[in-house]
């Protein structure tokens, strides 16, 4: 027979109506049982703090307090997912874009340049986004920081910042710049990889080559490095504004939406937002991608010298109409990538975000990094006792 004692159970002060003063309840109960009660109460604040991780909501502009490997590694995910998923789609655009390839549409053909496109879009992605939050942070700092103490509110420095009342009403103007800015920059800085990525990809896809271990070798020989950076120009005139465009409208709808619902979207309203910032976006690129596609794919016999001249004469040739031609595949492809991209982004972001901020605060928990926290709020230096522990006044 199981022996009875008098237990002293704990009542949650969050559990009971402020009515409740006494915070001691006192029961007969066999030990066993509260053993089991109080596993279970452990098992539930671990599925709930478990079920915060899975789900993290965090606001877009939040995401600027990630580490430099965080963003990398969430910018890397992202966009390496997005394009791995996409890439029959591309497959499309680039077909029908391209001059005098034939209408071929068996399965094998849809996986022609995935090699390159997964092999770099990894590197491409972590660029982007790193710089993309570089930019967002300095840029904010310069435009829509609030004046330091003791600055004159008239004063040139003010004004700089959105401090003068008078200035108030430019401050959504200058998040607009803020953000077309940042969008471009980053874009910027992945075109580096992005464009060899993209000659690579193309040419197998256009049948010019077979796959990847033909094309590179092929295209050093008879063109050198300088070759794989063919239509770099004709390629940035159209990644760097999609990219500022689709960067500006999912940020400007995001934070429209937190102002309208009082919360941060969740991962399937950020993935619906930033894929209708895609489509727009891809509408209006859309004849620029057609003729950074005719010269990236353009043979040896074909004259296009440079962009101005491209849009000439497939205009006087072929039509207006022509600029436009791919655009369905490429908003299948593009109102996804985005809606993809940046979603995965903010998830796999803000999850490590949330992580970073519930290892500090286990750790300021702890006996042995009490009393560097409170030296760090009181601003003196102490000798840091362990790694973790100078990490709480590094954040």
């Amino acid at each position: 027979m199981n022996s009875l004692s008098l237990s002293f159970i704990r009542v949650d002060r969050h559990s009971v109506p402020d009515s409740a003063v006494p915070q001691w309840s006192y029961s007969w109960s066999d030990s066993r049982q509260r053993r089991h009660l109080l596993a279970r109460q452990s098992g539930a604040r671990e599925e709930r703090l478990a079920s915060t991780v899975r789900r993290p909501q965090v606001s877009v502009d939040a995401l600027s307090k990630l580490t430099f490997s965080e963003k990398l590694m969430a910018g890397s995910m992202a966009r390496g997912v997005a394009q791995t998923v996409l890439h029959p789609i591309d497959v499309v655009r680039t077909r029908l874009q391209a001059k005098g390839v034939a209408r071929n549409w068996q399965p094998q053909v849809f996986a022609k340049g995935v090699i390159p496109q997964i092999v770099l879009a990894i590197p491409a992605g972590g660029l982007q986004f790193v710089a993309f939050e570089w930019c967002k942070a300095k840029l904010a700092a310069l435009l829509l920081a609030p004046p330091a103490a003791g600055t004159p509110s008239g004063g040139k420095s003010a004004i700089a910042a959105g401090g003068d009342s008078k200035s108030a009403p430019t401050r959504p103007l200058r998040q607009v710049l803020v953000d077309l800015i940042s969008g471009a920059g980053g874009a910027w800085a992945a075109s580096l990889v992005r464009v060899p990525q993209e000659v690579l990809k193309q040419r197998i896809q256009a049948d010019i080559y077979p796959d990847i271990g033909a094309a590179l070798p092929a295209i050093l020989r008879s063109e050198g490095i300088a070759g794989l950076y063919r239509g770099y120009w004709a390629t940035v005139s159209r990644d760097v504004p999609w990219n500022a465009l689709s960067f500006l409208f999912f940020l400007q709808e995001a934070r429209l939406f937190e102002r309208v619902q009082h919360r941060a979207p969740t991962q399937r309203e950020n993935l619906l937002l930033a894929a209708l910032g895609g489509t727009a976006a891809a509408v209006i690129m859309t004849p620029v991608d057609v003729v950074k596609t005719r010269l990236m794919t353009q043979k040896q016999g074909d004259v296009y010298r440079n962009i101005l001249h491209a849009f000439q004469r497939i205009v006087s040739e072929e039509g207006a109409g022509t600029l436009m031609r791919g655009v369905v595949p490429r908003v299948m492809f593009l109102a996804p990538l985005a809606g993809i991209t940046l979603s995965i982004y903010n998830a796999v972001g803000g999850m490590l975000l949330q992580r970073r901020i519930a290892h500090q605060r286990a750790m300021h928990l702890r006996p042995g990094h009490r009393a560097r926290a409170r030296a760090c709020r009181r601003g003196r230096r102490q000798p840091a006792r362990s790694p973790t522990a100078y990490s709480l006044c590094a954040h």
